[in-house]
């Protein structure tokens, strides 16, 4: 087993991880930067809208700050919130001065991209920065298990282009690997957004927390033959969104948030799913939207062509769906990222507790940039004053053999057939709309579905050996999801369910959190809230 050191490693080369690296860097660490794919690439900043929310600098961030808390619905870490309302337009203007193209309006940044990849440029100009502060990358390599020792961490990894085994020791670890909304059948991340980080947290020690809460962009075209494109949230309000009986949806549903897509995701997501199931089909007409409408926000603007001329927008009502998203709980973390385990941190979608039950449109690449930094230059303290890194072989070595223990058996059905299971599975009994039954019917297919992810095949196979080790992650994330979401006998946020369908303060308001015992056994257990009081859903 080949066997690296350095003094940061950041996992995930997103927005998060990449802001995380850079300012590790700029305090004097060493920094590697470890992703599954090509450095920059298919990650969840790409596929964003690419549009960060924060007042401008000097003004008063106060409807920012209220916005966050009304749509986190009592569950937000209020110290993380007054984090990222204060810091967040230092950030944003230091992406600017960094060289992002982009266009402030209205209390947002709209990155200059174009559909569908609006956050390319995001990405891009953090790349840039980033091996400008020295930061070095590692591609093509997934992280398959964190072993924390009394001095430094061992990560171990995976080469996929070569099917050779890693050991990296380090003084502190981040883990910036993004959200899960790839569990489901629909969903708008990187097919490899599967919970990974929030898996290995749990196995190394961390603390989950809100798993429960997993937001759907309510507005996903769903025309056959045609990717699943998000749709601009704007449109919804300038259209006419209705059901097969023409119908008005925001109207039937009371939803009086504008813009609905990004104000009200929650009740949108539900009231268009409710339709679909239902109705069978629901329609965003977007013909009699005026060109002046259609360039009234970058993003809208930027869709013009693809969504209005070769999708057919401009001729014809299109179909849409919700779709996964996002997901607002994750890994326990305090104000510079740490996790509790010592030298683990974690940032951007990886992380819990900012959002609350639901998130705010353009509040998820703020998260990245702001406590980006943060945890970086938590990790780069704590490497700072870390001891001398002992030997973590022997360790790494038993970590591999608990992965492997059935090399060479092969399962009743390959990655590919138990990640298309698993996804309608999530998507029909774990998704927008829950109840008991289906949320119990769920966790008994993933136990006993005929498949087993813990048996892996030979390393020789490093396709096949990677889609089943990001197998075994997704399915121990799903799980939490569904056991968080069964234990919540209540409806908040983007969590609805149809047998508890009101939001209940008295015993509900507070946060469903998860660590492993000494034996491996989930400790679940409830921290109320005590500093919020309800003004209703």
């Amino acid at each position: 087993m080949e066997i690296s050191q350095v003094d940061v490693l950041v996992v995930g080369a997103g927005a998060a991880g990449l802001r995380a690296a850079i300012e590790a860097a700029k305090e004097g660490s060493g920094v590697l930067v470890l992703c599954k794919g090509a450095p920059g690439g298919g990650t969840s900043t790409v596929l964003s809208g690419g549009v960060f929310r924060g007042a401008s600098q000097g003004k008063d961030p106060g409807s920012h700050r209220l916005d966050t808390l009304r749509a986190g619905r009592g569950l937000n870490k209020i110290a993380l919130v007054e984090i990222l309302v204060q810091e967040s337009p230092v950030r944003l203007q230091e992406l600017l001065d960094w060289g992002l193209q982009g266009e402030t309006r209205g209390g947002f940044l709209f990155a200059s991209g174009a559909a569908p990849v609006w956050g390319k440029p995001i990405l891009e100009c953090l790349m840039a920065k980033a091996r400008q502060a020295g930061v070095r990358f590692m591609g093509s390599t997934m992280l398959a298990s964190i072993c924390p020792t009394e001095a430094g961490l061992g990560a171990l990894a995976y080469r996929i282009k070569d099917g050779k085994w890693l050991a990296l020791r380090c003084k502190a670890l981040i883990l910036a690997t993004g959200g899960a909304a790839a569990l489901f059948a629909r969903h708008d991340n990187p097919q490899g957004m599967l919970g990974q980080g929030h898996c290995l947290a749990l196995e190394a020690g961390a603390e989950l927390q809100d798993m429960e809460f997993v937001q759907f962009y309510p507005l996903g075209l769903a025309e056959p033959g045609l990717p699943s494109l998000l749709i601009p949230p704007r449109l919804a309000d300038k259209g006419v969104l209705s059901n097969g009986q023409g119908e008005d949806i925001l109207l039937k549903y009371g939803i009086l948030e504008r813009p609905a897509a990004e104000r009200a995701r929650d009740k949108l997501s539900q009231a268009i799913f409710s339709e679909l199931r239902e109705q069978g089909e629901v329609w965003l007409d977007l013909r009699g939207v005026s060109k002046k409408d259609w360039m009234e926000d970058p993003l809208s603007a930027s869709s013009v062509h693809l969504l209005g001329e070769r999708f057919g927008g401009f001729r014809r009502p299109l179909r849409v769906a919700p779709m996964a998203h996002f997901l607002m709980g994750g890994i326990n973390t305090e104000e510079h990222g740490a996790t509790g385990v010592p030298g683990l941190f974690a940032a951007g979608e990886a992380a819990g507790g900012l959002h609350g039950a639901n998130r705010l449109g353009g509040n998820a690449l703020a998260e990245t940039l702001v406590f980006g930094a943060r945890a970086g230059r938590g990790a780069a303290m704590w490497a700072q004053e870390a001891k001398k890194l002992q030997d973590v072989g022997p360790l790494l070595e038993k970590a591999l053999q608990r992965l492997l223990f059935s090399s060479g058996r092969s399962s009743a059905a390959g990655p590919r057939d138990g990640l298309e299971r698993l996804r309608k599975c999530m998507w029909e009994k774990g998704g927008i709309l829950r109840n008991r039954q289906g949320l119990q019917d769920a966790l008994a297919l993933l136990g006993g579905s005929g498949w087993d992810p813990e048996l892996l095949p030979d390393s020789s196979q490093p396709q096949e050996l990677t889609r089943r080790l990001e197998l075994r992650m997704g399915i121990r994330t799903a799980v939490l999801i569904l056991k968080a979401a069964l234990r919540r006998e209540e409806s908040r946020g983007a969590h609805f369910r149809e047998d508890f369908p009101e939001q209940d303060d008295r015993n509900w308001l507070g946060h469903l959190k998860v660590k492993l015992d000494k034996e491996g056994s989930e400790n679940w257990s409830f921290e109320p809230v005590v500093h919020w009081e309800s003004s209703g859903p």
